[in-house]
């Protein structure tokens, strides 16, 4: 797809991944609709697009309901004419033991990242199907692939779903003029953790968990995690996602070692688990020693 002229519409546009999509798309020659639920950081996407040129309208769109995406919809066709490119980026995150996690939490998370696309292929869909042209973008991650890759299991849940959903749409819509792309990321520099959910496991290791989190969003790699990560900026991730889109290719992975990933896990996924799982109790045990020399120069300092 050329898309020049074209007129987009992407969700999550108010930071991370969407923002810098939103901004790749309108350097293209795209003019944007921009859905949030941050309006601040809504407006800063909206005045960046100006910036450059190009048409922009702010929508704030809670995407887990469907009135609020029908919305969206509307003034996007009133405003615009038409939506020839649709991105559901919008997500969260949730941390904890899933033995502790609430069915509220279970629902909110689904509600916004896999209700969210749902809600957004639902309305969108029918209005590229009458014209007979389109492109869809579905967010994901390498959670999605994997079902190892990201310990929070509601939100692996939420990814492989999205994953699914658009493989089988993608099959769908492909003699119908309408390509579809399904974006898995690994560690990007977003500002997720901020509105993400923590379940508090209550075994002393809490805040160095959060601070692990925050570190690894800022593109730092903690001191007592030895593997080497590699983290991109939402740049890197955006002009991918728009080659994607004008080569109406598929699938579209961020890092280098995803695709091994996946086929070591077709191989031997027994083999994957095992190893997974003895990695996450050696940082375990690391946090262990962080927190125990911790408390020894707490006792020794007198604090």
């Amino acid at each position: 797809m050329q898309i020049n002229g074209k007129i987009a519409v992407v969700t999550g546009a108010g930071s991370g991944i969407g923002k810098a999509t939103a901004l790749a798309l309108a350097k293209e020659g795209a003019d944007l609709v921009l859905a949030d639920i941050n309006d601040d950081r809504l407006e800063e996407s909206r005045s960046a697009i100006a910036k450059l040129g190009r048409k922009a309208l702010a929508v704030r769109t809670d995407v887990s309901k469907r009135g609020d995406v029908q919305g969206l919809f509307d003034k996007s066709v009133a405003e615009m004419g038409r939506v020839d490119i649709l991105m559901n980026n919008a997500g969260v995150h949730i941390s904890g033991p899933v033995e502790k996690i609430s069915v509220a939490d279970w629902e909110w998370i689904i509600g916004i990242n896999l209700w969210g696309v749902i809600h957004g292929v639902s309305v969108f869909l029918p209005h590229m199907l009458e014209r007979g042209s389109g492109h869809i973008i579905n967010t994901a991650s390498i959670a999605g692939l994997l079902g190892m890759a990201d310990p929070s299991i509601p939100y692996t849940t939420t990814k492989f779903a999205v994953m699914g959903l658009s493989e089988a749409l993608a099959v769908y819509l492909r003699m119908k003029g309408i390509g579809v792309t399904v974006i898995c990321p690994g560690l990007v520099q977003t500002n997720i953790i901020e509105g993400a959910r923590r379940i508090p496991v209550g075994d002393g290791f809490d805040p160095l968990r959060e601070a692990l989190s925050e570190a690894l969003m800022r593109g730092e790699r903690p001191a007592f995690v030895q593997e080497e990560i590699e983290i991109l900026g939402p740049e890197a991730v955006a002009d991918l996602a728009v080659q994607a889109v004008k080569e109406n290719r598929f699938l579209v992975l961020t890092h280098a070692d995803t695709k091994e990933l996946v086929l070591q896990r077709a191989e031997d996924i027994d083999g994957m688990i095992e190893q997974r799982a003895r990695e996450r109790a050696e940082i375990q045990e690391r946090l262990t020693a962080l927190l125990s020399a911790s408390s020894v120069e707490k006792q020794e300092s007198g604090e």
